[in-house]
């Protein structure tokens, strides 16, 4: 039965033991749902990563053969290991197979509703959790209803009616507990009396539909929002990003069910994670299935038969106001009807996704006849992987748009026509779409811009000009932006130099000689080139693209936190400005053959934690690389043309990890800096 307790047994055993007495542990939670989210060479990997403590499992290839290196470390190793909620044999096999043999003392735990999961591998111990006794289910239903607190119902009876009710199940006890919290005893004695309407074999469905009930209606459809649009762990900030209607009510709305139990906090899971149990999850889609027997008359949709039949039919209503449709679920090719969603008047949230890029469907969502150009109004989320038309919609009016998503579309250029506005627009990524040619001027459309993401857009050429106004813009994805000219613009044509030369010439033929000799000394025009990245960026990422200098003005960015330069081939030379950046932690120059030295750093850079040069052409570091005091990781890794170390590399006193292999032509004054520096550093590999 869900809810019973056993991913809470199976927690709090684990947290008992994993710092004690073995040597490799590892906590699976939600196998059934992360298996149906991502591939299980994800949570191999992961599962190896952990007990093994080894970064580097997570970049292999062939997770599912027995590596003999891995195998021989296990069988050395005692490890615990909990896999909760596996739903099938498969599954076990998959995470485990030819990884199976331990050094003694190791335990595995599986939770899991199908028994016959565990036959397979251990019929003696196998251990059923039972529903709580009368007197537990009372104690852990007085906590969750009074806290510590005196409860202000001297009603034994009644309290033990209520209680009986959730036959045990500690998820029901605890929901209904903390929907009762504060309240009086006619409140208390009305939902006993609804309780007491309702069959015996929904009592846990009722005993938590109850607790929905009670919430206001705009905290019931964020509820049922939640239900029908994560299948598994999902952070906060996902959520109030899909549900964004540019009010507080999400934020709002997620504290209360976070307090009401309809949602785990996960202070105990990976990264803080949120998280559903799945009973409300199916009580919650029950709740909107129950309403219509239609589908395109209910208000989200989730089903991929349902929403394949409703855009091949035009089926759709008024009512939808949520689609999920994952593409990956397609079993049949589907022509889908041009008006398939003008009816659909109250759409807020349209999301055509896969979940998984590596093995894509071979069916496909075709629109021969194209889509009419009605959209929703009210859209704030419209996600389209995939995405078959040159354009969106031409009457599409975009004005409560929050977020647009058209990964691998075939798009060349958003609109036919003028949009007017995109007031609220906060996100846009159209990654992969390698048909797109240009963007509009976003500068003046969508003022509020906070995340672009252009990534693989091959054929774009122009993109900062359309950005350079847009103060709120944080993260700018370029990478594999191959054809991009805004760089020769403001770089090529003989870098900076030229650049402004050719501004000069047109305006001040007199000071031509001039600027020949002295240019480099100027500073003031330089200024109009940072002008080409939004001031207030903290994530630029420039790889792969065309650049082949980065100007001074760089420094300008004072809010950036990382800059990634990897393999821009065309890449020569970095400017002294580089040091300005003061909010820097990650710098990535991997793959930049042709750039053959680190410029000096004249002032301290007290975030900069990772430089990452591997195959670069660096030659030489300079010696004011100390100004680096909180670097930790520094990789060199096959920087085969570099020849010396700097003696001011000791000085590093945060360094923890140093790359030099490969290093061919480095002097043996490398044993000199080992020497000196392996008391401080964690890791030193060459």
């Amino acid at each position: 039965m869900g809810g019973i307790g056993k991913t809470t047994l199976a927690s709090v055993v684990y947290q008992e033991l994993s710092n004690s007495q073995f040597e490799g542990c590892s906590f699976l939670p939600n196998v059934k749902e992360e298996c149906e989210r991502r591939t299980p060479y994800h949570f191999r990997k992961k599962l190896l990563c952990e007990l093994l403590n080894e970064k580097a499992i997570l970049k292999m290839n062939t997770p599912f053969v027995a590596s003999p290196y891995i195998l021989d470390k296990l069988r050395h190793k005692k490890v615990f290991i909990v896999l909760d909620n596996v739903d099938d044999w498969i599954q076990l096999d998959a995470l485990v197979e030819g990884y199976d043999q331990f050094a003694p003392g190791s335990r595995i735990i599986v939770t899991t509703r199908n028994v016959q999961v565990l036959k397979k591998v251990a019929d003696q111990n196998i251990y059923k959790v039972e529903g709580l006794s009368q007197s537990d289910s009372l104690e852990l239903f007085r906590f969750h209803a009074f806290g510590k607190n005196s409860p202000p119902i001297d009603d034994a009876m009644l309290l033990k009616s209520v209680v009986s009710y959730a036959d045990g199940n500690p998820l029901a006890l605890k929901v209904l507990g903390c929907f009762l919290r504060s309240r009086n005893k006619q409140d208390w004695e009305n939902v006993l009396y609804n309780l007491q309407k309702f069959p015996d074999q929904d009592k846990i469905f009722n005993v938590l539909r109850t607790s929905y009930e009670g919430l206001d209606e705009g905290i019931q459809n964020i509820f049922l929002d939640i239900t029908c649009l994560f299948n598994g762990s999902f952070t906060r900030n996902e959520a109030e990003r899909l549900l964004d209607s540019g009010d507080s009510l999400v934020k709002i709305g997620m504290d209360v069910l976070i307090e009401n139990s309809l949602i785990e906090d996960g202070k105990h899971w990976v990264d803080n994670q949120l998280w559903m149990h799945d009973l409300l999850r199916q009580m919650g889609r029950k709740i909107v299935c129950d309403g219509h027997k239609e589908a395109g008359d209910r208000s989200r949709l989730w089903d991929a038969n349902d929403v394949c039949h409703i855009l091949e039919r035009n089926t759709g209503t008024v009512t939808v106001e949520v689609i999920l449709f994952n593409l990956s679920e397609m079993t049949r090719d589907v022509e889908v009807c041009r008006a398939a969603l003008s009816k659909m008047c109250n759409l807020r949230i349209l999301k055509i996704y896969f979940d998984n890029y590596i093995s894509v469907n071979k069916f496909k969502l075709h629109l021969f006849q194209g889509l009419d150009s009605y959209l929703s109004e009210k859209l704030i989320y419209f996600h389209w992987d995939f995405y078959p038309l040159e354009s969106m919609p031409s009457n599409f009016t975009p004005e409560n748009l929050v977020e647009l998503v058209l990964h691998r579309s075939h798009i060349q250029k958003l609109w036919n026509r003028e949009v007017q506005s995109l007031p609220v627009l906060k996100r846009m990524d159209l990654s992969y779409s390698a048909l797109l040619t240009e963007i509009p001027d976003l500068s003046q459309l969508a003022p509020n811009l906070e995340s672009i993401n252009l990534e693989g857009c091959r054929s774009l050429v122009r993109v900062l000009p359309c950005l350079e106004n847009l103060d709120k813009l944080t993260d700018l994805n370029l990478k594999g932006c191959s054809k991009l000219r805004d760089f020769e613009e403001t770089i090529n044509f003989g870098g900076i130099k030229n650049f402004l030369s050719k501004i000069f010439q047109q305006q001040f033929p007199l000071l031509k000689s001039f600027i020949n000799n002295n240019i480099l000394s100027l500073s003031t025009p330089q200024s109009h080139i940072s002008q080409k990245f939004p001031m207030n960026l903290t994530v630029l990422n420039l790889q792969r693209t065309p650049i082949d200098a980065v100007p001074l003005s760089i420094g300008s960015l004072s809010g950036l936190v990382k800059l990634d330069l990897g393999d821009c081939e065309s890449l020569r030379s970095l400017p002294t400005s580089i040091c300005k950046l003061k909010s820097l932690e990650s710098l990535i120059l991997s793959g930049c053959v042709k750039l053959e030295k680190f410029p000096a750093i004249f002032e301290p850079m007290e975030r900069l934690e990772s430089l990452i040069m591997s195959g670069a052409g660096i030659t030489e570091l300079p010696e004011s690389i100390d100004n680096l005091i909180s670097l930790k990781d520094l990789n060199l890794d096959s920087c085969k043309e570099i020849g010396f170390l700097p003696n001011k590399l000791c000085d590093l006193r945060k360094l923890e990890y140093l790359n030099l292999s490969l290093c061919s032509k480095l002097e043996i004054c490398l044993l000199y800096l080992l020497l000196c520096c392996h008391w401080r550093s964690n890791f030193v590999r060459a």
